[in-house]
């Protein structure tokens, strides 16, 4: 007689999904972004051999890349061009962007303005 098989538990998304190390990130920023994708400086667009250095630009890439890891288990890769890189590639690249004063080199960023936030009252999060 067989063994009764173990009852199959829901498998959570962050199970099937393992976390990049921070090699394969810029494996895929370098071999797979950078191969097909340009910027034309006379368009003011703008790009920065040292990404990894701008923070904003760092997280964009990072969700584009979680979400291109999905796009390619569920074949919907139409649609991780159309909904997130074009997206983010409309600001990463932008005369706004965060690789704005960069051009054809790094320019460490001098002063940097960042969004002033004051805490909550303790009565905002009980509302």
């Amino acid at each position: 007689m067989s063994e009764p098989l173990e009852e199959e538990q829901p498998i959570e998304q962050e199970q099937v999904m393992d976390h990049p190390t921070r090699e394969e990130f810029a494996g895929w920023v370098e071999g797979l972004l950078a191969q097909v994708e340009s910027v034309d400086l006379s368009a003011n667009m703008h790009w920065c051999s040292q990404w990894w250095a701008h923070p904003e630009a760092v997280e964009r890439l990072s969700a584009l890349h979680a979400q291109w890891i999905l796009a390619r288990q569920e074949n919907t890769m139409s649609s991780w061009w159309v909904n997130h890189f074009d997206a983010h590639a409309t600001v990463l690249f932008s005369v706004r962007g965060p690789f704005a004063e960069c051009g054809t080199s790094h320019v460490e960023k001098g002063y940097r303005r960042t969004l002033v936030c004051e805490p909550p009252s303790a009565e905002w999060f009980t509302a």
